[in-house]
Protein backbone atom coordinates (compact mmCIF):
# COMPACT_ATOMS: atom_id res chain seq x y z
CA UNK A 1 0.00 0.00 0.00
CA UNK A 2 1.49 3.80 -1.01
CA UNK A 3 2.28 5.54 1.89
CA UNK A 4 0.44 8.50 2.66
CA UNK A 5 2.60 11.65 4.52
CA UNK A 6 -0.09 14.52 6.11
CA UNK A 7 1.29 17.60 7.60
CA UNK A 8 -0.80 20.43 9.34
CA UNK A 9 -0.73 23.83 9.75
CA UNK A 10 -1.97 25.65 12.64
CA UNK A 11 -2.94 28.59 10.45
CA UNK A 12 -3.00 31.12 14.57
CA UNK A 13 0.70 30.34 14.21
CA UNK A 14 1.80 32.11 11.24
CA UNK A 15 2.04 36.29 11.99
CA UNK A 16 2.20 36.62 8.24
CA UNK A 17 -0.84 34.43 7.83
CA UNK A 18 -1.40 32.85 4.25
CA UNK A 19 1.20 34.43 2.22
CA UNK A 20 4.37 33.16 4.83
CA UNK A 21 2.35 30.01 5.00
CA UNK A 22 2.96 29.43 1.12
CA UNK A 23 6.17 30.53 1.45
CA UNK A 24 6.64 27.39 3.39
CA UNK A 25 4.92 24.75 1.04
CA UNK A 26 8.69 23.90 -0.64
CA UNK A 27 9.90 23.45 2.71
CA UNK A 28 7.03 21.10 3.15
CA UNK A 29 7.67 19.07 -0.14
CA UNK A 30 10.93 18.37 0.90
CA UNK A 31 9.55 16.73 3.30
CA UNK A 32 8.37 14.05 0.94
CA UNK A 33 4.29 15.65 1.87
CA UNK A 34 1.56 14.31 -0.10
CA UNK A 35 -1.33 16.12 1.78
CA UNK A 36 -0.97 19.49 3.47
CA UNK A 37 -4.23 19.73 6.38
CA UNK A 38 -5.23 23.23 7.18
CA UNK A 39 -6.95 24.21 10.57
CA UNK A 40 -9.61 26.78 10.41
CA UNK A 41 -8.84 29.58 8.20
CA UNK A 42 -12.74 31.03 8.54
CA UNK A 43 -13.74 34.03 10.05
CA UNK A 44 -14.04 33.14 13.58
CA UNK A 45 -14.34 35.32 16.87
CA UNK A 46 -11.70 32.88 18.18
CA UNK A 47 -13.23 31.90 21.25
CA UNK A 48 -12.10 28.24 20.15
CA UNK A 49 -9.42 29.61 17.59
CA UNK A 50 -11.26 29.22 14.20
CA UNK A 51 -13.38 26.23 15.25
CA UNK A 52 -16.08 28.83 16.22
CA UNK A 53 -16.66 29.13 12.70
CA UNK A 54 -19.26 32.54 11.77
CA UNK A 55 -18.79 31.95 7.86
CA UNK A 56 -17.97 28.61 6.09
CA UNK A 57 -17.38 30.51 2.59
CA UNK A 58 -14.77 33.32 3.40
CA UNK A 59 -11.43 33.52 4.44
CA UNK A 60 -10.35 35.53 7.88
CA UNK A 61 -8.82 38.70 6.96
CA UNK A 62 -6.36 38.36 9.56
CA UNK A 63 -4.87 35.49 7.34
CA UNK A 64 -5.13 37.02 4.14
CA UNK A 65 -7.79 37.19 0.80
CA UNK A 66 -9.39 34.50 -0.75
CA UNK A 67 -6.87 35.03 -3.58
CA UNK A 68 -4.28 34.14 -1.06
CA UNK A 69 -5.77 31.37 -0.36
CA UNK A 70 -6.01 30.53 -4.26
CA UNK A 71 -2.50 30.97 -4.12
CA UNK A 72 -1.58 28.66 -1.62
CA UNK A 73 -3.16 25.94 -3.30
CA UNK A 74 -2.04 26.42 -6.77
CA UNK A 75 1.33 26.40 -4.95
CA UNK A 76 0.49 23.25 -2.82
CA UNK A 77 -0.33 21.83 -6.32
CA UNK A 78 2.39 23.05 -7.79
CA UNK A 79 4.43 20.86 -5.65
CA UNK A 80 1.84 17.20 -6.03
CA UNK A 81 0.24 18.27 -2.66
CA UNK A 82 -3.07 17.76 -1.69
CA UNK A 83 -4.90 20.60 0.13
CA UNK A 84 -6.98 19.42 2.93
CA UNK A 85 -9.77 21.98 4.75
CA UNK A 86 -10.98 21.63 8.09
CA UNK A 87 -14.89 20.92 8.53
CA UNK A 88 -16.80 21.63 11.80
CA UNK A 89 -20.10 19.42 11.49
CA UNK A 90 -20.54 19.87 15.07
CA UNK A 91 -21.33 23.65 16.05
CA UNK A 92 -20.72 27.05 14.81
CA UNK A 93 -20.42 30.28 16.56
CA UNK A 94 -22.82 32.02 18.09
CA UNK A 95 -22.24 34.89 15.39
CA UNK A 96 -22.80 33.03 12.49
CA UNK A 97 -25.84 33.94 10.82
CA UNK A 98 -27.51 31.02 10.81
CA UNK A 99 -27.89 31.46 14.86
CA UNK A 100 -29.55 34.83 13.99
CA UNK A 101 -31.87 33.97 10.94
CA UNK A 102 -31.93 29.70 11.31
CA UNK A 103 -32.63 29.12 15.00
CA UNK A 104 -34.01 25.93 14.05
CA UNK A 105 -30.11 24.64 12.91
CA UNK A 106 -29.66 24.34 16.24
CA UNK A 107 -30.45 22.63 19.39
CA UNK A 108 -32.65 24.02 22.32
CA UNK A 109 -34.49 23.47 25.73
CA UNK A 110 -36.84 25.37 27.30
CA UNK A 111 -34.72 24.28 30.61
CA UNK A 112 -31.13 24.67 31.71
CA UNK A 113 -30.73 20.30 31.70
CA UNK A 114 -28.26 20.28 34.72
CA UNK A 115 -27.95 16.79 33.71
CA UNK A 116 -25.76 17.89 30.50
CA UNK A 117 -21.82 19.17 30.91
CA UNK A 118 -19.92 19.91 28.40
CA UNK A 119 -16.65 18.59 27.59
CA UNK A 120 -14.01 21.77 27.93
CA UNK A 121 -14.24 22.02 31.96
CA UNK A 122 -17.17 19.97 32.81
CA UNK A 123 -19.86 23.35 33.48
CA UNK A 124 -23.56 23.53 32.41
CA UNK A 125 -23.58 22.43 27.86
CA UNK A 126 -26.57 24.84 28.67
CA UNK A 127 -26.64 28.74 27.77
CA UNK A 128 -29.64 31.07 27.95
CA UNK A 129 -30.36 33.06 24.98
CA UNK A 130 -32.45 36.31 25.35
CA UNK A 131 -33.03 36.57 21.86
CA UNK A 132 -34.64 32.90 21.51
CA UNK A 133 -36.03 32.84 25.65
CA UNK A 134 -34.53 29.39 25.72
CA UNK A 135 -31.40 27.75 26.77
CA UNK A 136 -28.62 26.47 23.32
CA UNK A 137 -26.59 23.49 23.44
CA UNK A 138 -22.93 23.81 23.56
CA UNK A 139 -20.91 20.77 23.99
CA UNK A 140 -17.64 22.30 24.14
CA UNK A 141 -16.81 26.52 24.53
CA UNK A 142 -20.38 28.72 25.47
CA UNK A 143 -19.99 31.09 22.37
CA UNK A 144 -20.17 27.55 20.05
CA UNK A 145 -23.68 26.50 19.54
CA UNK A 146 -24.41 22.29 18.82
CA UNK A 147 -26.45 22.15 15.51
CA UNK A 148 -29.54 20.04 15.15
CA UNK A 149 -28.47 17.40 12.92
CA UNK A 150 -31.98 15.10 13.84
CA UNK A 151 -34.96 17.31 14.23
CA UNK A 152 -38.34 15.10 15.31
CA UNK A 153 -35.46 12.08 14.64
CA UNK A 154 -35.14 13.01 10.88
CA UNK A 155 -32.04 14.22 9.21
CA UNK A 156 -32.18 17.72 8.81
CA UNK A 157 -32.25 18.73 5.26
CA UNK A 158 -31.27 22.01 4.43
CA UNK A 159 -28.48 21.53 6.69
CA UNK A 160 -27.27 18.80 4.62
CA UNK A 161 -27.65 21.68 1.22
CA UNK A 162 -25.92 23.99 3.28
CA UNK A 163 -23.23 21.88 3.78
CA UNK A 164 -22.90 20.21 0.57
CA UNK A 165 -23.09 23.97 -0.43
CA UNK A 166 -20.13 24.38 1.28
CA UNK A 167 -18.17 21.95 0.05
CA UNK A 168 -18.77 22.41 -3.28
CA UNK A 169 -17.63 26.43 -3.09
CA UNK A 170 -14.03 25.12 -1.74
CA UNK A 171 -13.67 22.22 -4.22
CA UNK A 172 -15.47 23.17 -7.29
CA UNK A 173 -14.19 27.03 -7.06
CA UNK A 174 -10.90 27.20 -5.19
CA UNK A 175 -9.40 23.73 -5.90
CA UNK A 176 -9.52 21.84 -2.16
CA UNK A 177 -8.85 18.39 -2.72
CA UNK A 178 -10.50 17.11 0.84
CA UNK A 179 -11.36 17.90 4.00
CA UNK A 180 -10.72 16.85 7.99
CA UNK A 181 -13.75 16.77 9.90
CA UNK A 182 -13.30 17.99 12.99
CA UNK A 183 -15.14 15.54 16.18
CA UNK A 184 -18.20 14.23 13.98
CA UNK A 185 -19.27 11.88 17.51
CA UNK A 186 -20.04 15.16 18.98
CA UNK A 187 -23.16 14.67 16.60
CA UNK A 188 -23.85 11.31 18.40
CA UNK A 189 -26.23 12.61 20.98
CA UNK A 190 -29.95 12.04 22.25
CA UNK A 191 -31.32 15.04 23.15
CA UNK A 192 -34.14 13.04 25.02
CA UNK A 193 -31.63 12.16 27.39
CA UNK A 194 -31.35 13.42 30.56
CA UNK A 195 -27.76 13.46 31.05
CA UNK A 196 -24.65 13.33 28.88
CA UNK A 197 -21.06 11.49 29.39
CA UNK A 198 -18.37 11.68 27.43
CA UNK A 199 -19.19 7.97 26.22
CA UNK A 200 -22.34 8.88 25.25
CA UNK A 201 -20.78 10.39 22.00
CA UNK A 202 -18.73 7.86 20.79
CA UNK A 203 -20.82 4.98 20.24
CA UNK A 204 -23.55 6.06 17.35
CA UNK A 205 -25.24 6.06 13.62
CA UNK A 206 -25.77 9.84 13.71
CA UNK A 207 -22.27 11.17 12.47
CA UNK A 208 -22.05 8.61 10.04
CA UNK A 209 -25.34 9.23 8.65
CA UNK A 210 -24.32 12.88 8.62
CA UNK A 211 -21.45 12.09 6.90
CA UNK A 212 -22.50 9.93 4.28
CA UNK A 213 -25.42 12.61 3.22
CA UNK A 214 -23.12 15.24 3.08
CA UNK A 215 -20.22 13.56 1.38
CA UNK A 216 -21.83 9.97 -0.08
CA UNK A 217 -22.45 11.78 -3.62
CA UNK A 218 -18.58 12.44 -4.25
CA UNK A 219 -17.71 8.60 -4.52
CA UNK A 220 -13.43 8.69 -3.97
CA UNK A 221 -13.20 11.95 -5.42
CA UNK A 222 -12.07 13.49 -1.88
CA UNK A 223 -9.30 12.94 0.58
CA UNK A 224 -11.79 13.01 3.77
CA UNK A 225 -10.14 12.06 7.18
CA UNK A 226 -11.61 12.49 10.23
CA UNK A 227 -10.47 13.43 13.89
CA UNK A 228 -11.56 9.88 15.76
CA UNK A 229 -12.20 8.93 19.41
CA UNK A 230 -11.81 5.38 20.00
CA UNK A 231 -11.00 3.70 23.46
CA UNK A 232 -10.99 0.59 21.56
CA UNK A 233 -8.20 1.69 19.90
CA UNK A 234 -9.94 0.32 16.09
CA UNK A 235 -13.59 -1.01 16.23
CA UNK A 236 -14.97 2.79 16.14
CA UNK A 237 -12.05 3.49 13.58
CA UNK A 238 -12.87 0.65 11.55
CA UNK A 239 -17.04 1.14 12.02
CA UNK A 240 -16.39 4.60 10.07
CA UNK A 241 -13.86 3.60 7.46
CA UNK A 242 -16.54 0.97 6.60
CA UNK A 243 -19.65 2.61 6.80
CA UNK A 244 -18.40 5.92 5.40
CA UNK A 245 -16.67 7.81 2.81
CA UNK A 246 -13.69 8.77 4.87
CA UNK A 247 -10.58 7.51 3.86
CA UNK A 248 -8.76 7.20 7.11
CA UNK A 249 -9.13 8.53 10.82
CA UNK A 250 -6.90 10.11 13.82
CA UNK A 251 -7.31 8.61 16.84
CA UNK A 252 -7.27 11.70 19.66
CA UNK A 253 -6.80 8.38 22.50
CA UNK A 254 -3.53 7.59 21.08
CA UNK A 255 -1.40 10.65 22.51
CA UNK A 256 -3.32 10.65 25.55
CA UNK A 257 -1.96 7.04 26.80
CA UNK A 258 1.16 8.61 27.41
CA UNK A 259 -0.05 9.87 30.64
CA UNK A 260 -0.35 6.77 31.86
CA UNK A 261 2.74 5.92 31.43
CA UNK A 262 4.80 4.41 28.68
CA UNK A 263 3.72 0.59 28.85
CA UNK A 264 0.05 1.72 28.13
CA UNK A 265 1.19 4.28 25.73
CA UNK A 266 3.68 1.37 23.57
CA UNK A 267 0.46 -0.93 23.83
CA UNK A 268 -1.50 1.41 22.53
CA UNK A 269 0.39 2.56 19.47
CA UNK A 270 1.38 -1.23 18.60
CA UNK A 271 -2.53 -1.82 18.20
CA UNK A 272 -3.07 1.51 16.13
CA UNK A 273 -0.73 1.14 13.83
CA UNK A 274 -1.56 -2.09 12.86
CA UNK A 275 -4.92 -1.09 11.48
CA UNK A 276 -5.22 0.22 7.83
CA UNK A 277 -7.94 3.10 8.66
CA UNK A 278 -5.67 4.71 11.29
CA UNK A 279 -3.37 7.49 10.72
CA UNK A 280 -0.72 7.97 13.26
CA UNK A 281 -0.40 11.95 14.74
CA UNK A 282 1.24 12.44 18.07
CA UNK A 283 1.07 16.11 17.97
CA UNK A 284 -1.83 18.39 16.68
CA UNK A 285 -2.84 22.36 17.54
CA UNK A 286 -5.26 19.69 19.99
CA UNK A 287 -2.06 18.47 21.92
CA UNK A 288 0.85 19.84 23.86
CA UNK A 289 4.25 18.54 22.15
CA UNK A 290 4.61 15.02 22.72
CA UNK A 291 8.67 15.16 22.96
CA UNK A 292 7.92 17.18 26.09
CA UNK A 293 4.55 15.00 27.27
CA UNK A 294 6.65 12.15 26.99
CA UNK A 295 10.25 13.28 27.76
CA UNK A 296 11.35 11.21 24.95
CA UNK A 297 13.93 12.20 22.47
CA UNK A 298 12.36 14.14 19.34
CA UNK A 299 14.73 11.81 17.05
CA UNK A 300 13.55 8.61 18.27
CA UNK A 301 9.76 9.65 18.53
CA UNK A 302 9.86 10.28 14.56
CA UNK A 303 12.21 7.37 14.27
CA UNK A 304 9.44 4.95 16.52
CA UNK A 305 6.33 6.70 13.95
CA UNK A 306 8.41 6.06 10.43
CA UNK A 307 9.81 2.71 11.86
CA UNK A 308 6.16 1.30 12.01
CA UNK A 309 3.64 -0.59 10.10
CA UNK A 310 1.42 2.81 9.74
CA UNK A 311 0.68 3.21 6.40
CA UNK A 312 -0.76 7.19 6.76
CA UNK A 313 1.24 9.53 9.07
CA UNK A 314 0.61 13.14 9.74
CA UNK A 315 2.97 15.79 11.36
CA UNK A 316 1.98 18.64 13.11
CA UNK A 317 4.02 21.88 11.93
CA UNK A 318 7.68 22.07 13.60
CA UNK A 319 7.71 18.43 14.82
CA UNK A 320 10.64 17.62 12.35
CA UNK A 321 12.74 20.24 14.15
CA UNK A 322 11.83 18.49 17.34
CA UNK A 323 10.34 21.15 19.15
CA UNK A 324 9.50 21.22 23.04
CA UNK A 325 6.53 22.88 24.47
CA UNK A 326 7.86 26.32 24.90
CA UNK A 327 9.13 27.43 28.44
CA UNK A 328 7.04 30.01 30.73
CA UNK A 329 8.75 33.21 29.53
CA UNK A 330 8.01 32.32 25.91
CA UNK A 331 4.44 31.26 26.87
CA UNK A 332 3.47 33.43 29.86
CA UNK A 333 0.38 32.56 31.53
CA UNK A 334 -1.97 35.77 29.88
CA UNK A 335 -1.20 34.30 26.21
CA UNK A 336 -1.65 30.97 27.32
CA UNK A 337 -4.83 31.60 28.48
CA UNK A 338 -6.03 33.20 25.29
CA UNK A 339 -4.45 30.73 23.00
CA UNK A 340 -6.44 27.69 24.72
CA UNK A 341 -9.93 28.20 25.27
CA UNK A 342 -10.05 24.99 27.12
CA UNK A 343 -7.54 25.58 29.52
CA UNK A 344 -8.86 29.28 29.89
CA UNK A 345 -12.10 27.71 31.11
CA UNK A 346 -10.30 25.40 33.62
CA UNK A 347 -9.29 28.06 35.33
CA UNK A 348 -12.00 29.77 35.25
CA UNK A 349 -13.44 27.07 36.86
CA UNK A 350 -10.36 26.92 40.11
CA UNK A 351 -7.53 25.18 38.13
CA UNK A 352 -3.93 26.03 38.79
CA UNK A 353 -2.35 27.18 35.52
CA UNK A 354 0.76 25.38 36.16
CA UNK A 355 -1.03 22.62 36.90
CA UNK A 356 -2.53 23.09 33.50
CA UNK A 357 0.63 23.82 31.07
CA UNK A 358 2.21 21.06 30.65
CA UNK A 359 -0.87 19.21 28.54
CA UNK A 360 -1.97 22.40 27.14
CA UNK A 361 -2.86 22.95 23.78
CA UNK A 362 -1.40 26.47 23.92
CA UNK A 363 1.74 24.75 23.56
CA UNK A 364 1.75 24.53 20.34
CA UNK A 365 -0.10 27.62 18.83
CA UNK A 366 2.74 29.96 19.08
CA UNK A 367 4.87 30.68 15.82
CA UNK A 368 7.26 28.20 15.27
CA UNK A 369 11.10 29.25 14.70
CA UNK A 370 11.56 28.87 11.18
CA UNK A 371 15.08 30.17 10.95
CA UNK A 372 15.64 26.76 12.40
CA UNK A 373 15.13 24.88 9.22
CA UNK A 374 18.41 26.57 7.98
CA UNK A 375 20.31 25.88 10.73
CA UNK A 376 18.99 21.98 11.19
CA UNK A 377 19.58 21.73 7.23
CA UNK A 378 23.57 22.10 8.00
CA UNK A 379 23.76 19.26 10.79
CA UNK A 380 23.81 16.11 9.65
CA UNK A 381 22.58 14.78 13.04
CA UNK A 382 19.73 17.38 13.39
CA UNK A 383 16.28 16.29 14.01
CA UNK A 384 15.22 17.29 10.61
CA UNK A 385 17.46 15.67 9.06
CA UNK A 386 16.92 12.19 11.27
CA UNK A 387 12.98 12.79 9.96
CA UNK A 388 13.75 13.22 6.22
CA UNK A 389 15.75 9.88 6.19
CA UNK A 390 13.22 7.78 7.94
CA UNK A 391 10.40 9.40 6.03
CA UNK A 392 12.43 8.66 3.03
CA UNK A 393 13.05 5.03 4.06
CA UNK A 394 9.23 4.33 5.13
CA UNK A 395 7.88 5.66 1.79
CA UNK A 396 10.25 3.18 0.02
CA UNK A 397 9.29 0.29 2.02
Amino acid sequence: MAKILIYQLYPIAWPNGLPEMTRHIKTIADLGVDFIWVSPLYPSPRFDHGYDVSDYKKVDPRFGSMQDFDNFVKEAHRYGIGVVMDLVLNHTSTQHSWFRNNPEFYCWSNTERNGWRNLFDGGSAWRYDRRHSQYYLHLFHEEQADLNWFPKGKINDELVEEFRNIVDFWTRKHGVDGFRLDVPQSINKDLSSKTLEFSDLLFGDEAAEVVNAVFGRYNSDLFLISECFDPTFGEIIDYYAKNTPISGLFNVMLKETIREGEEVFREAFEKSVQNENFILDLESHDSARFTSASGWDASKILRMMFESSADAICLYQGQELGLKNPGKDELPDEQMLALDAQTAMRVRCGSNPDDERPFSRANARIPIPTDQYDIQRKGANSCLNRAMSYIDAWKQR
